[in-house]
């Protein structure tokens, strides 16, 4: 089989799939990766291959209804010259049994450190029905004219947790022994063989370091590969478990690229084609794997969820277009729980893409207006790049400097440098638009002629709100960020529970002595998942003294009194300083000024924070989806 090209979009879960079943939506997601330009597309993802799996995020790939609905999504991506592989996979012990209110099924009854649920040891009579399951689905994808297939033995799975001595004490043919551990995966690949052929391309995504206590290590991971069936065509490269997520996924504090060691002497084991992995945004380094040697093909799934079109916009030279990931991982990963499907913090579009035309298929606006924009963060930076695409004449107003709003505070954190990618990414389009930048301009109502704009668009975000308790050595955490200077005690009180409590702890914990004081069960428990624990590590690696379930009441003679929320107890710590991570508040005054100036209510736009205080996703798709509606 020929791939057009040496780029992948790996498998990952979208939360389209409705009654076990691929969606239209499924397939305009992949189709916008193929019209973007990729070679070979692996979804559906996690495709179960038999009930004993059941999760309501992925496809039934043994129910036969499937057929049709892959059918549709080879269709779309075809149309494109990609290739598409499906993903198989039973979840094993890595899931719970929830969803179809049964027992999960794995080699041996040891509980993931994922799920921690106790699931039921297979018995031999499961064993068949799980490799008939795989061979059902195989003949399944085949039939819905997908062009090959994944198995996942990577990051969770039964296929993994066969292979891994943590996982698998059997005493039977299918344990002990690494040769014993690796026989199903064999057994599965020949039961597929059967069914597909030899021509049929039949691939594996495998872990190389399970990276847990117990768990199997690179070294173990390559004598898995050379005992793996002779038949496989190529290895898609992984790392970790679904309990380390947080370094599968790794969030920005991982740097680009950060699992090349392992993919790299995978490749020198093996004469079949190894897939690399592992915050891989650009297509300057990819290029750098595939010329050193690396990796055969270079597999993208977060920054193909953020810019659909990287391939297409490089290949046409218009490199500064493209829309890098920054590994927040707060849509791609945490969508699938808040949102209920895969998006992008940076890009509307993904994973809407039935509902939000690309910007290339809408005409420009009818009768274009001039727009003045106040405020030059997120919010308005991505308003004035839509607005421009669809004909606007645009002018930013920014008081500041320099553009980029509260990023620019964010990123005085060294772990969270790379969320300024976000603003830089929006600034590189806004330098290919004819839009009018004015930086260090206040914008006074009186002073803005309702005669000379047809629109304006207020985005001039939020601020922290002052902290309830006062005093010469309180301070808030932007303050600090901004060069306010504390005592070498601390006291860091998080009343955010995002982003901003543990980015001042980290950022004070260098060279000061830091307790962090939340009422929370930990430290930003509303962020993401994967970007606590590397947070957690860095404050522990300082020595932080972390204190949870408790609140602050008092701080006075460089002593807080500090209240357990659910004790009620009272206790004592001192400090030289306290630093609260406060909520913020909408900045509202301008828009209403600006309509007793005399413009009409309509208008009058607001986006972004000074609507309500959100995360930055919301700023973005605010700013976007104003331009477009302004252009309908």
């Amino acid at each position: 089989m020929t791939i057009p090209n040496r780029t992948v979009f790996l498998a990952h879960e979208t939360g389209f799939a409705e009654d076990g079943l691929p969606t239209e939506r499924d397939a305009a997601y992949y189709e916008a990766r193929a019209r973007g330009g990729v070679g070979l597309i692996i979804g559906p993802s996690s495709m179960l291959v038999h009930p004993s799996a059941s999760n309501p995020m992925y496809a039934s790939g043994y129910d036969p209804d499937v057929i049709p609905r892959l059918r549709m999504i080879a269709d779309a991506v075809h149309d494109h010259g990609t290739k598409v592989f499906a993903q198989l996979q039973h979840t094993g012990g890595e899931d719970t049994g929830e969803h179809a209110m049964r027992e999960t099924w794995a080699p041996s009854a040891v509980p993931s450190e994922y799920g921690y649920e106790m699931p039921k040891r297979m018995e031999h009579e499961d064993i068949e029905e799980i490799k008939l399951g795989f061979a059902k689905t195989a003949e399944h994808v085949e039939r819905g004219n997908l062009d090959g297939i994944e198995l996942k033995a990577g990051h969770d799975g039964i296929l993994r947790q066969f292979l891994s001595p943590k996982y698998n004490n059997r005493d039977d043919e299918y344990g002990g022994s690494l040769d014993n551990r690796v026989r199903l995966v064999n057994e599965v690949v020949e039961a597929i063989r059967d069914r597909v052929g030899e021509e049929f391309p039949v691939g594996i995504r495998l872990t190389l370091d399970e990276m847990e206590e117990g768990g199997y290590d690179y070294d173990y991971a390559v004598e898995v590969i050379r005992r793996l069936h002779p038949s496989l065509d190529f290895i898609d490269s992984d790392i970790a478990t679904i309990s380390k997520l947080y370094i599968t996924d790794a969030p920005m504090h991982a740097p680009l690229g950060y699992t090349s060691e392992y993919y790299g002497a995978a490749r020198e084991e093996v004469d079949i084609p190894v897939i690399a992995a592992g915050r891989i945004n650009d297509l300057t380094k990819a290029n750098d794997v595939l010329e050193e040697g690396r990796a055969d093909f270079v597999g993208m799934c977060r920054q193909l969820i953020c810019d659909a079109d990287t391939v297409r916009k490089v290949r046409r030279g218009e490199d500064e277009e493209v829309t890098h990931c920054i590994a927040c991982n707060q849509n791609c990963l945490g969508g699938i729980h808040t949102n209920g499907h895969v998006g992008c913090i940076q890009t509307p579009r993904s994973g809407r893409e039935t509902k939000i035309p690309h910007l290339e298929d809408r005409d420009p606006a009818s009768t274009p207006r001039d727009v003045l924009v106040v405020g030059g963060g997120p919010a308005g930076l991505s308003f004035a790049v839509t607005a421009a695409d669809l004909g606007h004449q645009v002018t930013i107003r920014e008081r500041e400097a320099q553009l980029g709003g509260q990023s620019n505070i964010a990123t005085q954190v060294d772990s969270r440098q790379e969320f300024g990618d976000a603003v830089r990414n929006l600034k590189n389009q806004l330098g290919n638009r004819d839009v009018t930048v004015e930086t260090n301009t206040e914008v006074v109502p009186e002073a803005v002629d309702a005669d000379a704009w047809d629109d304006v668009v207020v985005a001039i975000g939020a601020s922290e709100s002052q902290p309830d308790l006062q005093g010469p050595d309180v301070h808030r955490s932007w303050d600090v960020l901004r060069g306010d200077d504390v005592g070498d005690s601390v006291i860091v009180f998080d009343n955010n529970k995002h982003a901003a409590g543990v980015s001042v702890a980290e950022y004070l914990a260098a060279d000061h002595d830091v307790t962090f004081v939340t009422t929370s069960y930990h430290p930003g428990d509303q962020l993401e998942g994967t970007n606590v624990p590397p947070f957690l590590e860095t404050l522990y690696e300082h020595g932080v003294d972390i204190e949870t379930h408790v609140t602050v009441i008092g701080f006075e003679g460089n002593t807080a009194q500090l209240l357990n929320v659910y004790s009620e107890d009272v206790h004592t710590v001192a400090a030289d300083s306290l630093v609260v991570a406060e909520r913020r508040e909408a900045r509202t005054g301008l828009a209403d000024a600006l309509e007793e100036q005399g413009f009409a209510a309509d208008a009058v736009h607001r986006v972004g924070d000074c609507v309500a205080p959100r995360l930055i996703d919301k700023a973005i798709y605010d700013g976007e989806l104003l331009a477009r509606e302004l252009s309908a």
